[in-house]
């Protein structure tokens, strides 16, 4: 079902959403996917509202979730179904597991407890065990979805102390004022600069792909191609 709206995120969730730390390991994007699902669960929803910072769920052949502020933009996967009304709105996984607020409490319990991350595999499933004894629901099910999840994570940033740092040191190409950043840990993510300010229809349009597609504009180093033709 196609669908599209828009939810206000308040003061109170601003940390969560947009923390003051690097977003650098799926833990994290799984912690905020599911805070956001809970937000969508008991927000209000609109079409379009004129908060500075929201979340925009986009559902159609691209599934997304964008979070807006006034100085950056990220964007990463929706997994779940979503269907609401005026009076409710559910989410679940595959019609198999509620996404509701005990699920996302526990699943949120279980890879936050220490012993799920341990070395030992034997130790690490004790956490799931013990809430889906107490629960009756399989949450390894869900678990592994989010672990194995291709979560598309991309941020658009307008970064004015990063850019002056860069400035200072002659190196403002590499961090550009506006830019987007594709992945999140160190070993595989890059930057692309952008010539301008983005806004979220920006992004929503370039990550559609029942939209035309976007062009990089590729620089042409006037030393290599005087080179080049000296050659010929």
């Amino acid at each position: 079902m196609k669908s599209s709206f828009q939810i206000e995120i308040n003061q109170g969730s601003l940390k969560t959403f947009f923390p003051e730390e690097r977003i650098k390991d799926k833990y994290k994007i799984i912690e905020i996917l599911l805070e956001a699902c809970r937000t969508l669960l008991y927000s209000p929803k609109a079409e379009k509202i004129r908060a500075k910072t929201k979340i925009i769920v986009n559902i159609d052949k691209m599934n997304r979730l964008f979070f807006v502020s006034e100085l950056k933009i990220y964007s990463i996967a929706f997994p779940f179904n979503i269907s609401y009304d005026e009076n409710n709105t559910s989410i679940s996984y595959k019609n198999i597991i509620d996404i509701d607020s005990l699920a996302i409490t526990n699943v949120l319990s279980i890879i936050k407890n220490p012993i799920f991350n341990s070395e030992h595999c034997l130790e690490s499933v004790e956490p799931i065990i013990d809430i889906e004894a107490e629960h009756k629901i399989n949450y390894w099910t869900l678990i592994r979805e989010l672990i194995l999840l291709e979560d598309g994570y991309i941020r658009y940033d307008k970064d004015e102390k990063g850019y002056q740092a860069a400035l200072e040191k002659m190196q403002q190409h590499r961090h550009p004022l506006n830019h987007i950043d594709i992945f999140y840990t160190n070993h595989v993510s890059f930057k692309l600069g952008l010539e301008k300010e983005y806004l979220e229809a920006d992004l929503i349009d370039t990550l559609d792909s029942n939209t035309d597609c976007k062009y990089l504009k590729i620089a042409v180093d006037s030393s290599s191609a005087s080179k080049k033709t000296k050659r010929k």
